[in-house]
């Protein structure tokens, strides 16, 4: 069989073992990798030939070498995965499921194992894209190592990818562990790749050949040679939201109203047992010990009415409330308050 025969009737797993140990070829002093002529980054073909061959392994190393300082694992909980680093101030890039819910404390593991504080930040579960910051400090005058984030709209069918990350989460002494693969399609919110993905993999970076992220590894599909990536396209679309911390696409749950205060639980009528300090209640004047008998011109007779009555309120609704207070009946106008998280 020729050599241009036996690489196209390979797969992606049998040229990847080539490019990332030299088959066993080239020493110290002649490394494989240096070799011409230069591969093209965009080629969506097989190398033909073993000059091209060594390109492509020349091409692919100096991406694996440039983008792994920068792949990070993730650990949230008892959950693992992985990301990677897309700005100076410590953004990292993953997927929805490994950040999960905004404004939790997680750790990032670099790949020389050091761990350092972060702070989950937005997400869109149904794209599952997600964010993170690195809240320490960064090695280089307190910035980060990063990678430029590419244009996933611009990549072809067939065309070359590398994928990083932590399969089976990170472990001690094992570098970022890199993939090969090709762009098997791509759509506005994924792209689908022949690069091998397992458990660990996911939130990790999907690499054009010249070293931009243009995906984030979301799921596994159907076999382990056709999986699903996030295009960096869809991080671009809502940046500003997911740093904010927003969950994107996801209602959000409507403002519940507040008057600040605790009933007595003991009271079998609606005693008020506290009053929050600055809370609506306390600006109107209601006291502890008063006994609310009337909200908004509805009769109440326990806690448990005044909270439905409140219920179908909304912020800033203006209401009146009738108490008792020892022999005096009080009326008092209060504007709701909103009910913190």
């Amino acid at each position: 069989m020729t050599l241009r025969r036996l690489l196209r009737s390979t797969t992606p797993v049998w040229v990847v073992s080539i490019i990332l140990t030299g088959g066993g070829r080239g020493t110290a002093a002649d490394p494989v990798i240096a070799v011409d002529p230069k591969w093209d980054t965009a080629r969506t073909t097989p190398p033909e030939n073993l000059d091209e061959l060594k390109s492509l392994q020349s091409t692919v190393k100096k991406v694996v070498d440039r983008c792994s300082p920068c792949t990070v694992g993730i650990l949230i909980g008892m959950g693992a995965g992985s990301g990677v680093i897309v700005s100076d101030d410590g953004l990292v890039l993953t997927a929805a499921h490994v950040s999960g819910e905004p404004g939790k404390e997680c750790t990032l593991v670099l790949p020389d194992g050091k761990r350092v504080k972060g702070k989950t930040l937005g997400t869109n579960d149904k794209l599952d894209s997600g964010m993170i910051r690195i809240t320490d400090k960064g090695p280089n005058d307190g910035k980060w190592p990063y990678l430029p984030v590419g244009k996933s709209a611009e990549l072809k069918k067939g065309q070359w990818l590398v994928s990083l990350g932590h399969p089976g989460g990170w472990k001690k002494d094992r570098p970022p562990v890199a993939r090969l693969g090709q762009v098997q399609d791509t759509a506005k919110d994924l792209i689908r790749s022949n690069c091998t993905l397992v458990g660990g993999d996911s939130g990790g970076p999907l690499f054009d050949l010249d070293g931009n992220v243009v995906g984030i590894h979301s799921r596994i599909g159907y076999t382990l040679a056709s999986n699903i990536h996030v295009p960096a396209d869809v991080f671009k679309t809502e940046w500003d939201r997911l740093t904010k911390g927003e969950q994107v696409g996801k209602p959000a749950k409507p403002a519940t109203a507040s008057l600040g205060v605790v009933f007595d639980a003991k009271a079998e009528e609606a005693v008020l047992d506290e009053v929050t300090e600055d809370s609506p209640a306390a600006k109107a004047g209601l006291m502890k010990g008063d006994v609310i008998t009337e909200f908004d011109g509805v009769e109440v007779a326990t806690a448990e009415d005044v909270r439905a009555s409140l219920r179908k309120h909304k912020p800033d609704d203006e209401v009146e409330v009738v108490v008792k207070r020892g022999t005096k009946t009080l009326t008092k106008t209060i504007t709701l308050g909103k009910r913190g998280p």
